[in-house]
């Protein structure tokens, strides 16, 4: 079994803070310098990006309410593998989700965070990514971004995703009060390495603020792991433009896989993924039919090949007697996704040539995969 990380992340409901001042730090430079057009590009996050906090849709979760409008604490199981050495141990992990009460016009309704949320999420840290309205305390390990809500409504429309002000206050309240856990297994035991909201310390402008002040600004700390992240350079560069323009949540959650993993891409490399995997570690696949899962993900892998993120792909299935047990996708990536990466790869040599990172958040070993 794979030893856990000595240092963990446990930040548990603090009071409500305020962001400090600006500070320039060398981590938060480098984590907001791009190789390329800085209007399509931002960061994949290690672990936290692998977390499938968004994974219950809208539908499900009416179905899941009780008569008073509960939900039940939810909670699953996924593997996360540490890019972008092959040789790094793979971590079981376990994520546990307290729902969000939310009140509405019928009463305090219960609410996951979804693809709504995960959009508005995207948007955030790539308002982060900007000097203008990012703060980073790299001796502190806290994450700060300031923001308008006019800025995520103006951001989402210009992406083809467009939501009313209500419904992205909705979307960050819903975040605010969403308590995520999330657990590493190792030594026989799990650890908890984050319990937190995932938008922590929001500080919001009412609409006597804004007219009072057009340029007054929420606030928001950012998670935990985050801020490792950035201290650490554990994250990497990605095309923010073609996954905002992705419909399928599903799509996106296998750009950003490849994104942060698929750091060899070549057309001499292909990725291969097993059905069982996405399955396991998106949690998106949702229908009772295993033929209708494997028709989701083919609608996905098609929608990646129109965005020029694929060339092709093959799937192979492997059957148990007439029934198909598994699927073996090898996914040929598009020469634009390899260009990507090579930027991504290059930007990440240059970090680490001119900052010397601590060890990052989850133990990198020896153990083959």
């Amino acid at each position: 079994m794979t030893n856990l990380p000595d240092k963990i992340i446990t930040a548990r409901l603090p009071a409500q803070r305020l962001p400090p001042a600006p500070a320039k730090t060398a981590q938060y430079d480098l984590f907001a310098t791009f190789f390329g057009n800085p209007r399509d590009l931002s960061n994949t996050i290690e672990l936290w990006d692998a977390i499938p906090k968004y994974s219950v849709t809208p539908r499900i979760q009416s179905q899941m309410r009780d008569k008073s409008g509960r939900l039940p604490v939810y909670k699953r199981v996924f593997e996360y593998h540490p890019a972008p050495k092959a040789d790094n141990p793979t971590f079981s992990c376990t994520i546990k989700l307290q729902p969000a009460s939310i009140e509405t016009e019928s009463g305090y309704v219960d609410f996951y965070p979804s693809a709504d949320e995960e959009i508005v999420e995207e948007v955030i840290k790539k308002i982060f990514s900007d000097h203008a309205y990012g703060i980073h305390d790299a001796a502190k390990g806290e994450s700060w971004v300031r923001f308008t809500l006019h800025a995520i409504r103006k951001e989402l429309a210009s992406r083809g995703k467009t939501r009313s002000i209500p419904e992205i206050k909705r979307s960050l309240e819903i975040l605010s009060k969403t308590v995520l856990d999330v657990s590493i297994e190792g030594n026989n035991r799990r650890k908890t390495v984050y319990t937190n909201p995932i938008l922590n310390d929001l500080t919001r402008v009412t609409r006597s603020d804004y007219l009072d002040d057009p340029n007054a600004m929420w606030a928001a700390r950012l998670p935990g792991l985050v801020s490792v992240s950035v201290n650490n350079l554990s994250y990497r560069q990605f095309n923010y433009g073609v996954l905002m323009s992705l419909s399928s949540q599903l799509a996106r959650w296998l750009h950003k896989r490849m994104s942060h993993e698929y750091t060899n891409a070549s057309l001499m490399h292909p990725y291969k993924m097993l059905f069982s995997t996405i399955q396991r570690d998106s949690g998106l696949l949702h229908h009772a039919r295993p033929s209708s899962n494997i028709d989701t993900v083919q609608r996905a892998l098609d929608e990646l090949a129109e965005s020029k993120v694929l060339l092709s792909y093959t799937a192979d299935k492997r059957h148990n007697g007439r029934a198909i047990a598994d699927v073996l996708y090898t996914l040929t990536p598009h020469p634009d996704f390899v260009t990507g990466i090579k930027a991504a790869n290059a930007r990440a040599s240059d970090a680490r040539g001119k900052l010397a990172a601590p060890a990052p958040l989850l133990e990198r070993a020896d153990t083959p995969r």
